[in-house]
Order: C-alpha cells, then sequence, then structure tokens
C-alpha cells in the first residue's frame, strides 16, 4: 500500500510557524510515519494539488493501492483528487462547524466528510462528534498518536524521582525567571514627569527649583520604578504646588502601526465591499491578502536568539507545554492557582514551555501577571525556545509532574509524551484525555461544560461547547501533588507506571499499526467517495 502524506507544515517550516494555527499537525505526522512505514510505502508531499495525483496514477498503473492521508481539518483538505482522501484531524468541541461562512461550504465540515467519505480521528471525543452530525454509519475510526516508543530511553532510566536535584537545561533561547526578576506591581506605573513651568510659576512657587531637574526620567515601554510623590528633588526641593504632567505614551513602533492598519483595513473590506464582490474576485482578494501577511512577517521576523542560557531545577517540578496566545490553553489559571496553592513553598517551580514563534507577543502579558501575583516564594519559568528532542528528553527527565489547565484538547501530545515517560500529571478529564487520563495516574481537576464559539469562526456566533476549570480543584490538585512527591515516593512510582501503562495501550506503534491496518483493510478504498445523500441533526456531544 502506498501512502500519501501532507501537512501545510513540514520539517522546513516547523520553527517559523510555532504555535500558529494546525502548527501540531507536523508533530503528529511525524508520530504516525513509524506505523504507516510498516503497512507499506510512505510519501512526503508538498504541494498536494500537483503532486497527489500523478503519484496515483504511477500507483494504479502498477496495481498498487495509494491513498492519501490529509493531516489537517476538514475544511483544508484539498477535494476533487483522483486519488482517495483521508482526513485525520483532532477537535475539542462539543459538535463541529455544522454552518458556513465567507462563501465556503466547506467551513461546513459535513460537506468535505461527506465527499471524502471516512475519517480518522485523534480521540474517541471527536470520533463521536463526527458520528453525531453524519450519522453512525459514517465510518470514523479514533486512532491517537503513537508516542509510546519514542521514550523508550527515558523508561529504561528507571523509575523517576519526585524530588528533583539540581536537573540542569542549556537552552538556546529567553528564558524567564521569576526569582531573577524584580516582579512588583508598583514597578508596572510609569514614573511621572515633572511640568515645564513658566517663569510665573517659577516666581510664585517658593521652593521650587528656578531648572527643570536633570535627572529627570523619560517614560519608556519598560517598567520602572514609581518616582516619589513630591517629584524629583532640586536644589531647595520641598512639596510639589503643581500637579504633575500626563505620562507621555511610548512611540508607536512599526509594527504596532502596520498591525492597526491591518485591522482597519480588513474590518472596512469586510463590511462595504465583500459582499458585493463575484466570488472569484473574493476568493484573489482573499488569497492576496495572505500573501500580503506572509510578507508582512517576514520583513517583521526576527532572528533566533543566540544566547544560551543554563537552566537549573530543584525540588518539585510542575511542567507544562503550551502556545501562549491560545486562549484554550488557560494558562492563567494554571499559573494562578501554582502561584496561590505555593506562596510560602520555595521548592516548587512550574516552568513554562511556550510554543511560540515571537516571544513579544505573550511576554509583557506574562510579566503582568506575575508581578500581579507577587509577592511569592515559589518559582516560576516561561521559556521561550525550539527544544531539539535531547533538550526535551531533558527537560522531561527534569520534571516532577505535568500540568495540564486546557479548557478542552484535540489530542494534547505533550501530556502523552510526559506519561509515556512514566511522569504523573494533573489534569481535568475530559475531550481527548478521557482516553488517556484518571485516578490511577492523574489528579483529576474538575470541570463542567460551558457555552462556546468555533475558535476559526470569524463571526464569534455561540454555537458549541467547551469545558471551565474548577480553579479550588486546581489548588488542591496541586497541593495533593506536592504533599504525595514529598511524603509518598512508592505511591509517586505507581503513578508514574500506571500513567505509561495507559499510553502503552493507547499509543504504542504495535496497537496504533493493527487500527490502522483494521481501519484500512475491511474494504477496497473508492476512488471517488460519493457524497453522503443526507444529513442527520446536528447535537452537541458531552463527554460520557
Amino acid at each position: 500500500m502506498h501512502f500519501i502524506l501532507h501537512s501545510d507544515i513540514d520539517q522546513g517550516s516547523i520553527r517559523a510557524n510555532l504555535g500558529r494555527p494546525e502548527y501540531s499537525y507536523y508533530f503528529v505526522l511525524r508520530a504516525f510515519l513509524p506505523a504507516l512505514e510498516r503497512l507499506g510505502t510512505v510519501e512526503l508531499v508538498r504541494d498536494p494539488l500537483s503532486e497527489i495525483d500523478p503519484i496515483f496514477d504511477r500507483c494504479r498503473d502498477r496495481g498498487e493501492t495509494c491513498v492519501h492521508l490529509s493531516f489537517s481539518p476538514p475544511n483544508k483538505t484539498p477535494l476533487g483528487l483522483r486519488c482517495p482522501s483521508i482526513v485525520l484531524f483532532a477537535w475539542e468541541y462539543s459538535n463541529i462547524p455544522y454552518e458556513s461562512w465567507d462563501e465556503d461550504p466547506r467551513n461546513d465540515w459535513r460537506v468535505p466528510l461527506g465527499k471524502l467519505g471516512r475519517a480518522i480521528t485523534l480521540s474517541g471525543h471527536t470520533a463521536r462528534t463526527v458520528k453525531a452530525a453524519m450519522g453512525e454509519d459514517f465510518p470514523v475510526r479514533a486512532i491517537a498518536a503513537p508516542v509510546w516508543d519514542r521514550f523508550a530511553k527515558l523508561r529504561a532510566a528507571g523509575v523517576p524521582t519526585p524530588i528533583i536535584a539540581g536537573a540542569v537545561l542549556r537552552i538556546r533561547g529567553i528564558v524567564f525567571d521569576s526569582s531573577m526578576l524584580n516582579l512588583s506591581v508598583d514597578l508596572l506605573v510609569p514614573p511621572l514627569r515633572p511640568k515645564e513651568r513658566t517663569k510665573e510659576t517659577e516666581a510664585s512657587s517658593e521652593g521650587i527649583s528656578s531648572e527643570r531637574h536633570a535627572d529627570a526620567t523619560p517614560v519608556t515601554d519598560r517598567a520602572l520604578p514609581v518616582a516619589d510623590a513630591d517629584g524629583p528633588a532640586g536644589e531647595g526641593s520641598g512639596p510639589a504646588t503643581v500637579p504633575p504632567e500626563p505620562a507621555a505614551q511610548p512611540p508607536r513602533s512599526l509594527r504596532y502601526r502596520l498591525g492597526i492598519g491591518k485591522r482597519h483595513l480588513i474590518e472596512w473590506y469586510r463590511e462595504t465591499l465583500r459582499d458585493h464582490l463575484p466570488r472569484p474576485l473574493s476568493q484573489a482578494v482573499s488569497w492576496s491578502g495572505r500573501v500580503g501577511e506572509a510578507s508582512m512577517r517576514a520583513v517583521l521576523k526576527r532572528l533566533d536568539p543566540a544566547q544560551v542560557a543554563r537552566l537549573k531545577l530543584d525540588g518539585v517540578v510542575y511542567t507544562s507545554v503550551l502556545g501562549p496566545t491560545d486562549g484554550r490553553k488557560n494558562w492563567f489559571d494554571m499559573v494562578t492557582g501554582f502561584c496561590f496553592a505555593f506562596r510560602d513553598t520555595p521548592d516548587a517551580t512550574l516552568v513554562l514551555k511556550m510554543i511560540h514563534h515571537e516571544v513579544g507577543d505573550y511576554r509583557d502579558t506574562l510579566i503582568l501577571l506575575l508581578s500581579q501575583l507577587a509577592p511569592f516564594r515559589c518559582r516560576v519559568i516561561a521559556v521561550h525556545a525550539y527544544l531539539e528532542d535531547k533538550a526535551y528528553a531533558r527537560l522531561i527527565r527534569g520534571t516532577t509532574y505535568y500540568v495540564n489547565t486546557s479548557l478542552g484538547e484535540g489530542l494534547c501530545l505533550p501530556l502523552m509524551e510526559f506519561m509515556a515517560s512514566g511522569r504523573p500529571a494533573i489534569a481535568p478529564r475530559h475531550t481527548a484525555m478521557e482516553d488517556y487520563v484518571d485516578e490511577g495516574g492523574a489528579f483529576i481537576v474538575d470541570s463542567s461544560l460551558q457555552y462556546s464559539v468555533w475558535p476559526h469562526d470569524p463571526r464569534w456566533m455561540f454555537r458549541s461547547e467547551r469545558y471551565r476549570l474548577d480553579w479550588e480543584s486546581l489548588v488542591a490538585a496541586y497541593r495533593e501533588s506536592y504533599r504525595i512527591a514529598k511524603t509518598a515516593p512508592e505511591r509517586y512510582a505507581a503513578m508514574g507506571q500506571h500513567a505509561a501503562k495507559r499510553i502503552h495501550d493507547l499509543a504504542s506503534i504495535s496497537v496504533v499499526t493493527e487500527q490502522l491496518r483494521s481501519f484500512f483493510q475491511p474494504e477496497p478504498i473508492a476512488a471517488e467517495p460519493s457524497d453522503r445523500a443526507s444529513l442527520p441533526p446536528l447535537v452537541a456531544v458531552e463527554s460520557a
């Protein structure tokens, strides 16, 4: 069998696309490669519209079965190819999109799924949402990405110790360490500038220096200490009688001006012009907008940080790998709960491995949050860097627990990888995590459903549901996990072994290979899947 694989992001572009929508499909594709190679020949393509059908024709001429696996959401999977295509995707909301927008029927996911005829999802939750929309007879199979085998060396190192002693990471990137920062809400207030005084004011204000203080500090975009309430002192200074001048606004950068211009231009186009354009022209404008955005980002792109940071981890270490600009990851709850639980616990550390292409997109938000939480004796570290496999393994070795506080997961590869390495977790048990998170290997955080929107819907219409966490339950999980790490190493070891077994049973190469074999072999794959004649009413799927 010949497998043609495609993802919009490949090895050459992954670093520049970290944190962008669908970036994680590259890692999912990479995880599936060993299992697919056991079933046949694997070929990766970069341009599916021009490359797939010629490969399919050659396979058909020599009598070889050929199928295209699209690692992308259904609305971004190419349709109309001669080669049969199967979409492999993740989804964490209570239902799949059942409405279209932007004059593109593919945004109603029932349309591309009906044309493709079958699908693979990364979790049982997603498979249930597909069946709810497409009917119980729709051929969809939940198959998790096989991550178990990659971490055999970490498991072979033995049962991890819950108390980390001097784990050292050398990271080529940027590290924010709360223990090295002078965190205070007061430092977020810009210094006051003395008001320019006229000769009349100087003559009538006894005790006020006749000269403007030479050391007056200009306002910058950095957090600076607050000036004394009486203003800068000069010769013969006394209480100020003139109110201070409002702080000057920081200069607007090129990035800021381009971003504002882009936002207003898009809003103007959508509100006044798009509906009056012929569809081919509106599609061309949409395409040109994407090209323009890529060009703008190329102009503003910064070089990767060259410095190497040395990071030492001690005590009970909690780690999470997340995209800081993805609101679904809910890392504010993670950080606030951690600092509340361990405000007076100096040997508790939270490591946030940030997955994003631009540190400036979240740096100020992070510093503001930590400053609002200060003072605290626990340690919060944010790492902005791309970690190669060896550095990632060192991070796992230096971790006691993995933490997930997301509002929904389509799979969560990092959580599975840490569990496969024998690290217990703190996590809710909803969406994809229902497949492998339980009380044997994790401290469960309570959650409940809330109304939500589909994240890529520009209309922001409330059509779906996601989960919200019980913050008090999260704090309790932090405290109980710390107690277990410090006082019950046997239970910690048992939880780690249970977590690893759950991932083995779900996501080892041997298990996934057999699941793929049974999915592809029951019946021949039709060259042109027919559209489904009718679609059942869509309902929200609640997790069991």
